[in-house]
């Protein structure tokens, strides 16, 4: 009996001694040291983007990276230990991927020794924790040669675009050339571009944050709107908003895109972000320069087959967005629906974010071919940007689906032919020589400016021919191209330009601090066509991890189904309020008042409408309940059945298995 409970003993501690044994195999030296990733987007995995730029290193220029992460937990709060980890894996799975050609260092700097020397050094950013003024580092420096990148500091906020950053820093420092990306538009996006007056210096804005992103890879360079023709050593042209463009300045970038160059751009028929700017006061922005509310390319666009109406925004009743609790069918949240997954650069897109956009409807023509990016469902209708205004503040009362997708997004690609085939344009006199006043200007001047009231000028100064002042010398054509020299123009067009401004592109601390992230998937769509066409494919698959919002789009679907079985009985107590209205003014309760038909009614009339409106009022509401309620009822069963799906799987499987055991033990 002795001898038997010393064996088990002995056998137990053997046990243990092989478990020992095998985790330090396992987790100390990395000896099979398999991972299984089940998470439906891979987040635990390195991305093929990643993979292929550690595999594409060139040895002869390894790559040092240097991991400065405080661990004295006396100075590093949890959420960095806890980060630490996290960077340290992934780290180490881009090391091992290199196959050598990365070397990983980490450091542990504290205060007063040598390691926090080399942080300082590599400008990492020091937290200070404490009244003696002890600092904490937790950042990155990646550099090959004498290029370096850095990351000053690492937060769990940016988890999602962690991989991104340090595949960009890798791209960067082993990178020979920048491309040179020009920017047209004529709101002030890149910086202070305007003439401010003097005294107001200080309210100039900053770039949008877009732009800033750009100059971290690219050399961006401003291109006037006036511009009449695009410098040579321009890559990519990108258009933001040509409101009231000129013909020569279309002519410019045809010029541009028939040379070779690579055009991006972004227009709108109710761009919010341009009142903003028309509007005295705000955002530090002269009000002498208006910029209409609308934009487009119609002279392009009508040779590359875009059909556009600058006037017309797309409501869209399943892709709508949530605002204050209200859903607002022009300000679209597009989910992977809605987005191509067939092409590099938006297959890894979770969600884009569009606000009172247009719609292009694209009959490509000669060796032009069109390829949809982003669309809206079929659940949609284009309405008027009047309408567009009121959606915003309330509901639409005659919404009808169209039935089909409408276009927001689109890639041209192929051999393009010139839209001015007559060469360039001739010069144009100042806008204001025409009849309806001042174009740009909302409403312009009823009947044209009186004479005199010319900027600048006299009464008589308007019998003079347009941009052909008498005694100037005839302006001579200057040769042209008339086609592309090969079909790799490429011309990428939004419908859209708020949706890169940077309130709708990132979110900020809300308590106020530097700190911000990434909202949706707009910034990463025009990373990724900028990426792609400088040549850096390999990017966008690892930018894909920069977004895990999951909106729930099918109860959104199933909430539009409800409310489209509603929407006819709602419209009938519209009709029928209408309808007394009518009786009313037909008994004559109507009455002129300045120049304005007014509804009069006598008391019996006032009362007939008012019992009638209470009627209608109280069957809305009750349709409201129901509609409510019915909405409720889904959402309940839906999360009813995610919460108990799993658990009801496992109990399924596990009543299989003892059933199976059951009987092979039966059948023995």
């Amino acid at each position: 009996m002795k001898s038997k409970t010393t064996l088990s003993a002995l056998v137990l501690l053997l046990v243990i001694a092989i478990v020992v044994v095998v985790n330090i195999l396992v987790s100390g030296l990395g000896f099979l040291n398999f991972r299984m990733d089940l998470t439906e987007k891979g987040i635990f995995t390195l991305s093929d983007g990643t993979r292929r730029i550690v595999e594409g290193l060139n040895p002869d220029k390894p790559v040092a990276i240097r991991f400065y992460a405080t661990s004295d937990s006396r100075l590093m709060p949890q959420w960095g230990q806890t980060y630490g980890n996290t960077v340290r894996d992934l780290l180490l799975e881009i090391t091992k991927a290199s196959g050598g050609k990365i070397t990983l260092e980490n450091i542990d700097p504290r205060p007063n020794t040598e390691e926090e020397d080399k942080a300082v050094a590599d400008d990492i950013q020091g937290y200070t924790v404490n009244e003696e003024g002890d600092k904490a580092y937790f950042g990155l420096a990646i550099q090959s040669l004498d290029k370096k990148e850095i990351i000053p500091t690492l937060t769990p906020a940016e988890e999602g675009t962690l991989e991104y950053q340090i595949a960009r820093a890798l791209s960067q420092v082993t990178r020979t050339k920048r491309s040179v990306i020009g920017v047209m538009s004529p709101m002030p996006i890149s910086g202070p571009a305007f003439n401010f007056p003097p005294g107001m210096q200080q309210n100039q804005q900053r770039p949008w944050i877009a732009i800033q992103q750009l100059r971290l890879d690219y050399d961006v360079r401003e291109v006037p709107m006036s511009s009449e023709a695009v410098d040579s050593d321009i890559n990519i042209l990108l258009v933001i908003h040509p409101a009231d463009i000129s013909p020569r300045a279309e002519f410019a970038i045809d010029q541009f895109l028939l040379k070779g160059g690579k055009v991006i751009a972004f227009v709108d028929p109710h761009c919010l972000v341009s009142r903003a700017y028309n509007n005295p006061g705000q955002m530090g922005r002269a009000p002498t320069t208006f910029v209409s509310p609308n934009s487009d390319l119609p002279t392009l666009f009508k040779e590359w087959g875009v059909g556009y109406d600058k006037n017309l925004v797309v409501a869209d009743m399943t892709f709508r967005t949530a605002n204050n609790r209200r859903a607002v069918p022009t300000f679209l949240s597009i989910p992977k629906e809605g987005i191509n997954d067939k092409e590099p650069m938006t297959e890894p897109l979770q969600l884009i974010q569009m606000f009172s956009a247009g719609s292009f409807n694209v009959a490509a023509k000669g060796n032009v071919t069109a390829t949809t990016l982003v669309h809206s469902s079929e659940k949609s209708q284009l309405i008027d940007t009047t309408d567009a205004e009121k959606a915003m503040r309330e509901d639409l009362k005659n919404f009808q689906a169209s039935g089909k997708s409408q276009v927001m997004g689109v890639r041209l690609t192929g051999r393009f032919k010139t839209a001015f085939p007559d060469g360039q344009p001739k010069a144009t006199a100042p806008a204001a020589e025409g009849p309806g006043g001042i174009p740009g200007m909302p409403g312009g001047f009823p009947g044209g400016l009186p004479p005199g009231m010319l900027p600048g000028g006299t009464g008589g100064e308007n019998d003079k021919p347009a941009g052909a002042p008498a005694g100037e010398k005839k302006e001579e054509a200057k040769p042209s191209l008339k086609e592309s020299a090969n079909n790799d123009g490429v011309v990428f067009l939004f419908s859209d330009v708020d949706m890169e401004f940077d309130e709708f592109v990132v979110e900020r601390d809300p308590m106020g601090g530097a700190s911000m992230r990434m909202s949706n998937s707009n910034l990463p769509l025009l990373l990724n066509t900028v990426e792609l066409l400088s040549g850096g494919a390999d990017l966008i698959a690892v930018r894909s991890r920069s977004s895990a919002n999951r909106p729930f789009t099918k109860l959104q679907e199933l909430n539009a189904n409800i409310e489209e079985q509603y929407r006819p009985r709602m419209q009938k107590i519209e009709q029928d309020l209408n309808d007394v209205v009518q009786e009313i003014a037909k008994g004559g309760g109507v009455k002129a008042t300045q120049g304005l038909i007014m509804l009069n009614p006598n008391e019996a009339q006032a009362k007939q409408l008012q019992d009638k409106q209470v009627e209608l009022m109280a069957k809305r509401r009750e349709l409201i309940k129901e509609q409510t309620r019915m909405k409720d009822r889904r959402e309940f069963l839906i999360t009813l059945l995610n919460m108990a799906a799993v658990p009801l799987l496992i109990i399924a499987v596990g009543v299989t298995i003892a059933a199976r055991r059951r009987s092979l033990q039966a059948a023995h």
